[in-house]
Order: structure tokens, then sequence, then C-alpha cells
């Protein structure tokens, strides 16, 4: 299958009426979650005993300005990570440029934001039409990526359900559930059906130093997470304790992975979660305000940092992807 062929047919099936019809379904509902939080959020900030998100940011930039700082470096490191992910699951097999997977990540991250997810397709567009990786081998790269986060992810879920606070026990048992993970991914990716399909591909997921790796990354990036939760929580006072964030953190990276949106759900999710771990239960309609302020504040957080970040990243990208295109002509024969 040629590149634009190729091209043609991920965008068709990523961008299938069906597929797009279920996102924009998720998007309007997302929103209506979001207004659901905002309108609590106005609310709370109405009891004069309470003090509103803006009010609460600028007495902490007055007194802690390091915790404002926090909420956009976090993201920011955050999103490096994600880069260096990819970056290196590839690199067994290809070297890319470092710097040209930042930028689309940064680009992909801000595209995410629009009411259809356009992260993967325009990954995928790059990966075809600037990287000259085949649909096989592009599919093969993204799903290696998504196990390891997916192995990273649930080690997480797994120690913090049993020690909700990160410490050594929490390292402990993650480092134990990333073994456990490492040694079925790596033996199942050599299995002959997994083999004959990928070929030599098959070493993103059977580098023992790309898994190790990647996987401690990932670790780190909801680590940091947590932090930006946490510094959103200091910011407006709430007085929570870290086990609580700590699994707020958990929650909203892990609600991340489905597949209506990013807009809205992370915002209730985190809702719902403080409101349980404050002995409320399911039952946000009584939720304090104070979480629904938490909701809004981190994700405005993550929010005014990735899109600037993605839009100053296009011009950057555009030139990789020129080169790219120059180097593909040239090797044509």
């Amino acid at each position: 299958m040629n590149e634009p062929t190729a091209f043609r047919t991920v965008m068709k099936n990523m961008l299938a009426p069906r597929r797009a019809a279920v996102q924009v379904i998720g998007f309007i509902a997302g929103l209506a979650l979001v207004a659901w939080v905002v309108k609590g959020a106005i609310e709370t900030a109405q009891d004069p005993t309470r003090a509103g998100i803006l009010e609460s940011v600028r007495a902490a930039w007055d007194a802690r300005p390091w915790l404002v700082a926090g909420l956009a470096i976090t993201t920011a490191l955050s999103l490096v990570i994600d880069g260096a992910l990819f970056w290196l699951v590839l690199l067994p097999v290809r070297r890319l440029g470092f710097m040209e997977i930042q930028w689309l990540t940064f680009v992909t991250a801000t595209s995410n934001f629009f009411p259809v997810r356009l992260g993967i397709p325009v990954r995928y567009a790059y990966a075809l039409l600037a990287n000259r990786l085949t649909f096989v081998q592009a599919t093969a790269w993204f799903i290696a990526v998504t196990l390891v986060i997916l192995v990273s992810l649930g080690a997480v879920v797994a120690a913090t359900a049993l020690v909700p606070v990160p410490g050594p026990m929490w390292a402990g048992l993650v480092v134990l559930a990333l073994a456990i993970g490492g040694f079925v991914l790596m033996h199942a990716a050599q299995l002959p059906p997994v083999h004959r399909r990928m070929g030599e591909w098959t070493r993103m997921l059977t580098t023992p130093r790309t898994y190790w790796t990647g996987t401690v990354l990932r670790v780190i990036e909801v680590l940091l997470w947590i932090v930006r939760m946490w510094c959103a929580a200091e910011i407006l006072e709430l007085g929570l304790s870290f086990a609580t964030v700590t699994v707020l953190g958990v929650a909203a990276i892990a609600v991340m992975l489905n597949p209506f949106g990013r807009i809205g759900f992370r915002e209730a999710t985190t809702v719902l979660v403080a409101n349980w771990m404050a002995g409320g239960g399911i039952d946000v309609a009584h939720a304090d305000g104070g979480f629904k302020q938490l909701a809004l504040l981190e994700s405005l957080g993550e929010m005014f940092t990735t899109i600037p970040m993605g839009l100053a990243a296009i011009p950057f990208l555009a030139a990789w992807y020129r080169l790219r295109r120059r180097e593909a002509s040239v090797s044509r024969p």
C-alpha cells in the first residue's frame, strides 16, 4: 500500500461517520459535564465564606507562586515524557528526531481538545507521509506504546489501591507489577502469530531497556499528575490528604483513556472520586463545591499550558515535515 492510499485508508477509518458521531456525542456530553462543574464552581465562589478560583490563584501567586507555576510545569513535563515515550518505544527498530516527536506530541495533545479527537489520526498522517512508515509499522508502533502505557497505568492503579500514598511500599508494588507486566508482555510478543505479523518490530516490546525506561517514565508522568492535582488543591486550600490527592490524580489520568473525549469526563471523575473519598459516596448532587473548583482549576492548568505549547510547536513540526518530504524525494530512484 503506497503512502497516499494508506493515508486515505487511515483517515477514512479514523474519521468514519459512526466513529466521529460517537465522539461528537461524547463531546456534547462532556460539555454538559463541564457546565455542571462550572456552575458548581461559580455557586461556591458566591458563598461569602469561600473564595473563587481566580481569587485563590491570585492569593497563591502572592504567597506561594510556585504552586501556580507547578500547574504549568507538571503539564509541560508530562507532555515531554509522552513524546519521549513514543520516541523511545520506536528506537529499537527506527531512530527518528527526538524533537521531531516532541513537536508532534505537543500538536497532537492540543488537537485532543477538539470535538473529534484527532491525536491518533494526526500521528498516523505524520508517520505515513513524513516518516514513511507503512500502515502496519505505524499501527505496531502505536499498539506498542499503548501496551506500555496500559501496563504502567495498571501497575500504578494496583499499587494505589493497596497503598494510597506514594512511598517505599508503593514504589515496591509498582516495580513488582511492572516486572510481572513486562514478563507477560515480552513473552506474548514472541508468540509465533504476533512475530509473524510484526516481524522485527516485536523488538519494540522485547527490548528490556526500552520497556523499563518507558514504563518508569510513564510512572513519573502519573506522579506529575498527582503533583498537579496537589498544587490545585493547595491553591484552593481544600486541606485534602495526600492519599486523597493521589487517588484523584490516578483516577484523572485513567479516565483519559475513555473513547469519548478529553473534555468533561475527567472533571466529573475528579468530583465523583473526591466526593467518594470524603465519605459522600456517589451522590455528587450534594458534593462540596470545592471539589468542582478543584476539577476545574486542575483542568484549566493543563489546558492553558497544552494549547500554547501545541500552537508554538506547529511551525517547528512543519519544518520537520518539509525536511522529511525532501529526504523522501531524494531517496526515490
